[in-house]
């Protein structure tokens, strides 16, 4: 299997091999790479995608020490690097979209774009609230372990009957996750914040928002246009892990992005765009 040793860790990736432009897919907190399968399966005809678990998520070892935005965004980097990538496109989803951030706040010449879903840079103000659900989530773990949190968060995540599978899928990959390496990760998310070095960026950027995502639309509205080349794309009738649970939609959107901003993906007709 795909590993790269970092710091004395294991980090599990994946690689299509694709022959177009390197797309890298960072997941949310709690997730893993193999839950990017759908964009997976309807990008690679185009693009060489890359999958990473991020430390202590599913393949990869948890890290001792301290975790912050910045060392997550160096794995990144340490990929690319490991696969002789110079430049890349990449998509985060939630936690994802903050290692997105960083990237571009910290590593723009590695980036070709960026698309960022369901998340943000940070916040300028009402920090609070956010301390507050990072409190509480943190006590919950410690109170009652993973699992417990899990079977709370999935029916939020994933409330029609229809979508049991994705539910059991949340599940299966939460319980992969290193407990210490969430509670982490939770408290680099209550002081992360890169809305400042990233306003006026000129990397190409689709920040996509669920209309029914944690954070209202507004939010996203408001940092997108203090970006120097961003364009906001609202996804209706979802919440917050839209990859997952409307994947036509969001691999149709990214796949038209990428296109805009790739030299050389290899074009099909138009009727297929559509997934």
């Amino acid at each position: 299997m795909p590993y790269l040793s970092r710091n004395g860790h294991n980090l599990y990736f994946t690689d299509s091999a694709g022959h177009g432009e390197p797309l890298l897919l960072l997941h949310g907190l709690g997730s893993q790479g193999a839950d990017w399968q759908p964009q997976v399966d309807s990008l690679a005809d185009e693009f060489r995608v890359l999958t990473l678990d991020f430390p202590g998520h599913g393949r990869s070892d948890a890290p001792g020490g301290t975790i912050s935005m910045h060392s997550l965004a160096e794995d990144a980097v340490a990929l690319l690097d490991h696969l002789a990538i110079d430049r890349a496109h990449i998509a985060g989803l939630s936690l994802g979209g903050m290692v997105t951030f960083q990237l571009l706040a910290s590593n723009p010449e590695r980036l070709r774009s960026v698309t960022v879903i369901n998340s943000g840079p940070g916040m300028l103000a009402g920090r609070w609230r956010l301390n507050m659900v990072v409190a509480l989530r943190s006590l919950m773990v410690r109170s009652f372990g993973l699992p417990a949190l899990a079977k709370r968060i999935a029916p939020k995540l994933f409330p029609r009957a229809d979508q049991q599978l994705l539910r059991e899928q949340f599940l299966h990959s939460i319980a992969a996750v290193d407990k210490e390496t969430y509670l982490k990760i939770l408290r680099t998310i209550g002081r992360f914040n890169v809305w400042p070095e990233i306003a006026g960026s000129p990397v190409p950027a689709l920040i996509m928002t669920a209309d029914r995502d944690y954070t209202p639309v507004t939010y996203k509205a408001e940092y997108a246009a203090t970006m120097g080349n961003a364009e906001l794309f609202v996804i209706e009738n979802s919440g917050h892990a839209s990859p997952m649970e409307v994947p036509e939609v969001c691999n149709a959107r990214i796949r038209a992005f990428l296109r805009t901003h790739s030299k050389n993906t290899t074009r099909l007709p138009s009727a297929e765009i559509a997934d």
